[in-house]
């Protein structure tokens, strides 16, 4: 499963959050999460950043997100659209939701579209379809990491912030990657559920990852105007005994429709879900942080106890153990040729897939460029010089121009093999941190819950645009013995020609430039999963390899401040 770190971007733009004292946490949960980051420090257990930071970002925020999660063509975006009472999310017959994205109270109307890096963007409501539509924006090549959209309509619900995700198990992997990345920060989740078929193992799988996150989950029964009342009732029955049997918790099922005629089903959701965790605002967002903060420091025990076991054992018997655990090194070197070749094959296609796209615009630029030397040549009349002077600092002007646009217009598009290789790679790492999860289990009884966090790179910037010189500046001296009148129909074709060269040199050299720029980021990418594999396994043999009564005793005297600090959480 994937863990971000990223906190929703609304975080600091609530509305009439509530913020009066009453709302304020009388539980411990800063100092269960000094706690949890001291002992990540000390035992040097990199793994747990990703959870530290989205707890860290949920205790410091003042409201409560919902969250819809569930498979591609559920209702999520229709039921949101439905109980908000407008329009706001693109619906359709395919996949659409491309992008996750907030919605909440705002005393005005705006949208702004966080890009990745950091760059904000405001747009208006009614256009934020070419940011979340898969049609509009395939595989996010407009390189969107979240929307948050501010409705005054939304007054009523204060603290709240709504949130759509992409659907579940499409044959859009970015989609579901879009969503799991979003699941640890969910606060109220509910799960959409279409009544044909009502429920599968994905569903359930899917709720017992939100309880990790949050005791506050629901299932949203879409499409119930599918079937009669009879039906409906023997669908409920059904999946909530389905429900029961799989999960720690019940979650309550709510029928739900989007067509007129159905409005009983919104009103009960109103009423009884999302009205009762207004009103018990403080009581909920409680629960749901001392559930996240549990899980954290859960984990943390876990990787403490694999250490004292380790620092219990003898000797020969933790050698054994330290071997079950991490295995062979070249279990390590499969994992990095494996990168290493996904990261080759990306890199030699760089040059070509840039080209060929450079090159559809080579006809384009000479209409374009030979228009406008159509309007300027004829300013160029006193001498030669004059015309070789003038036409090389319009064309280089010009040309460079036209290539930045193209390079700006183009970058998401020759960056997209880039992120293909970050969600490989991110797949490599997580899947190795399941095997040697599976060993620690059968060498030491503790199941390590390991979580990767997606790799982020710098992505290249458009590269600078330089011509160089266009002609030999020897033709200069011909200047004085030759006549404008004599020579200028000879020199407008050599120009025209000239414009055809320069373009085609220059979209070579910007391939050749782009080329070296995507590839720069490739390797990067590499480096970072060799360097998050050595430092897991690193931090692995730490935790086993080292023994002795004065270690055992300060992992005893730490799991037990883990032990009082999960009780205190309860009390």
């Amino acid at each position: 499963m994937i863990l971000r770190t990223h906190a929703p971007y609304s975080e600091s733009i609530i509305g009439e959050s509530p913020s009066s004292p009453e709302f304020e946490s009388a539980l411990p949960l800063q100092p269960a999460l000094d706690l949890a980051n001291e002992l990540a420090e000390r035992y040097e257990i990199a793994s747990l950043s990703g959870l530290l930071g989205t707890t860290a970002a949920a205790i410091a925020q003042n409201r409560i997100c919902v969250a819809v999660f569930g498979r591609f063509k559920a209702g999520k975006s229709s039921f949101l659209n439905d109980f908000i009472g407008r329009e706001i999310l693109p619906v359709g017959v395919v996949p659409v939701t491309a992008v996750v994205t907030e919605l909440h109270y705002g005393p005005r109307e705006r949208a702004r579209v966080l890009l990745r890096g950091g760059r904000t963007v405001e747009v208006p409501v009614d256009q934020i379809r070419s940011y979340i539509s898969e049609r509009e924006n395939p595989e996010n090549r407009k390189e969107v990491e979240l929307i948050t959209v501010e409705l005054p309509e939304l007054r009523r619900f204060p603290g709240l912030t709504f949130v759509d995700t992409p659907g579940l198990e499409s044959a859009l992997a970015h989609n579901t990657d879009a969503s799991m990345n979003w699941l640890p920060n969910a606060g109220l989740a509910l799960v959409a559920v279409s009544v044909d078929p009502p429920l599968s193992q994905r569903d359930i799988d899917l709720l017992k990852n939100l309880y990790e996150y949050t005791p506050k989950v629901a299932i949203l029964l879409t499409k119930a105007d599918l079937l009669n009342d009879r039906e409906l009732a023997e669908v409920v029955e059904f999946v909530s005994a389905q429900l029961a049997r799989n999960l720690p918790g019940t979650p309550q099922v709510f029928p739900y429709s989007t067509r007129p005629g159905f409005e009983r089903f919104r009103q009960c959701l109103e009423d009884v879900l999302i009205a009762g965790t207004l009103q018990r605002f403080a009581d909920e967002r409680e629960s749901i942080l001392t559930r996240k903060m549990d899980t954290l420091l859960r984990e943390c025990g876990d990787y403490l106890a694999l250490s004292l076991r380790s620092a219990e054992a003898v000797q020969s018997e933790r050698q054994s153990l330290k071997h079950q655990v991490i295995g062979e090194r070249e279990i390590i070197a499969e994992v990095k040729a494996e990168i290493r070749l996904v990261v080759q094959h990306a890199a030699a296609g760089t040059r070509s897939a840039v080209g060929n796209r450079l090159e559809t615009y080579q006809g384009d630029l000479e209409r374009s460029l030979l228009q406008a030397f159509d309007v300027e040549f004829p300013k160029w009349t006193r001498s030669l010089g004059t015309m070789l002077s003038a036409f090389e600092i319009w064309l280089e002007r010009a040309l460079r121009d036209e290539l930045t646009v193209l390079s700006v217009r183009e970058r998401s598009s020759f960056i997209s093999p880039l992120h293909k290789v970050q969600k490989q790679v991110f797949r490599a790492l997580q899947e190795f941190r399941d095997r040697l999860s599976e060993r620690t289990m059968r060498a030491f009884g503790v199941p390590l819950r390991t979580t990767e966090t997606g790799i982020a790179v710098a992505e290249p910037a458009a590269p600078n645009i330089r011509i160089g010189n266009v002609f030999d500046r020897n033709w200069e001296l011909l200047s004085p013995i030759l006549p404008v009148w004599m020579i200028r129909n000879l020199v407008r074709r050599h120009f025209a020609h000239t414009i055809s060269d320069k373009i085609y040199q220059n979209l070579s050299r910007l391939s050749a430039q782009w080329e070296e720029s995507i590839n720069e980021a490739l390797w990067r990418a590499e480096k970072e999963a060799g360097r998050r594999l050595d430092e897991l396994i690193a931090t692995m043999e730490r935790l086993v390899e080292k023994s002795g009564n004065e270690r055992a005793e300060q992992i005893r005297a730490d799991m037990e401040r883990l032990v009082r600090a999960r009780a205190s959480l309860d009390s």
